[in-house]
């Protein structure tokens, strides 16, 4: 039962760490293309996001700390599993702290508003910064499998 709760573990953060690369590579640049006028592609994309990425969190932090319960006695799966649900949980308070809320506030912002010196700056720090979330969610699917692979030898 531990190797599979960690298994499901692994599986949910490697779709998190894909589909967060695919995201910062092919989506984001066109959100931010020719602001704000490309900030309406946030807008039709943000229910689709939501019922993704909040589903699929929700069920990852279960796993992995269903895992790390599962597989506590065990010194060197339990430090693995720790850091990856460290990496992670420092993604998402990045996301609710900055990132989140940057992109709801760039969403507001009428379509055709003037492209400004500041929004343009706003933007490409936004697009810099977010880099910093994909390499903690992979940081966090190493450290999972990491352990994973532990468990299996």
């Amino acid at each position: 039962m531990n190797s599979l709760v960690l298994f499901i573990a692994v599986i949910l953060i490697w779709i998190a760490v894909i589909a967060g690369f695919y995201q910062r590579i092919f989506e984001m640049p066109k959100w931010f293309a020719n602001p704000p006028a490309s900030f309406e592609l946030i807008r039709r994309q943000s229910k689709k996001a939501r019922t993704f990425w909040i589903p699929l969190s929700v069920l990852f932090i279960l796993s992995a700390c269903t895992a790390l319960i599962l597989n506590w006695q065990l010194s060197d799966i339990r430090n693995h599993i720790i850091g990856g649900i460290v990496c992670f949980g420092l993604t998402s308070a990045l996301s609710r702290i900055y990132f989140v809320r940057e992109v709801i506030a760039f969403t507001k912002i009428p379509i055709d508003a003037p492209q400004t010196p500041e929004l343009l700056n706003r933007t490409r720090f936004w697009l810099r910064w977010t880099s910093v979330r994909d390499l903690l969610q992979l940081f966090a699917a190493s450290f999972l499998s990491i352990a994973f692979n532990h468990l299996r030898f």
